[in-house]
């Protein structure tokens, strides 16, 4: 895996997040208009991702990726292009000493894989992953959603996570890193990890959550790391969550996602959803939070009462 593939990579996942007159973008420019291999590259990537909002589309891309990877992989020497498991994985290259993986699961779906170097990936339903592993480093962009890690101890070969606004940076150790809009959560059930944001850095241990938002940098978090596990065994676990939260989480097991129509509020919400009962919850949501819900075609609108 080049230093170009992985910058690209961090560009889109940073770019998904930022607002159009963010600051953060002239850097991004500078990369690009640095040297032409630099957009190439990062526009072979956002072509790959561009949108997988339904599984027709994932379906039609990784049928085009195994038809025109295998092509021009195979000039090469290495293996391209292989639909693993279903519309789950789409691995691009492969190889004794590198790893280049597409991780996907649509909406109510799980996902339990293990990599290359014998770590394992559980992902939360609508989560994207790129992995690219090398020699030197095991590397992982979470584009979307949340995933639980499960990482092989390796000295040699750091294995770190890229959710955009942050990264997490371990020898290894279990952990989960969930990807809001403007927001990335780390919760650690054992060992030891960092955590990087907005040019600050804090070390997490077992049982503890670290957050970083634009609004109030990175910090120590006193929600209890298990709940981010939930999913694993069937419930959504929200601890003082914040509406955005709460609608991200539920949104990744329904057909028509929850979009806020609402003024910034400090109100939270603390409850344990079972998957199975989401459509009962967000029911329900009007009584709980004080807001109304409104049907549209592709989505339900969360809006004040």
């Amino acid at each position: 895996m080049s230093a170009r593939r992985r910058e690209a990579a961090h560009w889109f996942a940073r770019l998904l997040e930022l607002p159009d007159e963010h600051p953060e973008r002239q850097l991004f420019a500078n990369w690009l208009a640095a040297d032409p291999r630099n957009a190439q590259e990062f526009h072979s990537f956002k072509r790959l991702w561009g949108d997988f909002s339904s599984t027709d589309q994932t379906r039609a891309l990784a049928g085009a990726m195994e038809n025109v990877g295998r092509r021009r992989l195979l000039r090469n020497g290495m293996l391209g292009g292989l639909l693993l498991g279903g519309l789950g994985s789409l691995l691009l290259v492969r190889n004794a000493a590198r790893q280049e993986l597409q991780l996907f699961t649509g909406i109510g779906q799980l996902r339990r894989m293990k990599l290359a170097d014998g770590s394992e990936v559980q992902m939360d339903a609508d989560t994207r992953i790129q992995v690219l592993f090398d020699e030197r480093v095991r590397h992982l962009t979470l584009l979307r959603g949340r995933a639980i890690f499960d990482v092989r101890h390796n000295p040699q070969r750091p294995f770190v996570v890229d959710a955009g606004a942050a990264q997490v940076r371990v020898l290894g150790t279990r952990f989960v890193v969930e990807r809001f809009d403007r927001r990335v959560q780390v919760s650690v059930a054992r060992g030891r990890v960092e955590m990087a944001g907005g040019g600050q850095r804090i070390e997490l241990t077992a049982d503890q959550v670290g957050l970083y938002g634009e609004s109030r940098g990175l910090v120590r978090s006193d929600r209890k790391a298990a709940g981010a596990f939930g999913f694993s065994t069937g419930s959504l676990v929200f601890e003082q969550a914040d509406l955005g939260e709460v609608a991200a989480g539920l949104s990744r097991y329904r057909d028509k996602p929850l979009r806020l129509e609402l003024p910034p509020s400090q109100q939270t919400i603390t409850a344990v959803v079972q998957i199975s009962d989401v459509e009962a919850f967000v029911q329900a949501l009007p009584q709980l939070a004080g807001i109304r819900v409104q049907e549209r075609a592709d989505s339900t609108l969360v809006l004040p009462r």
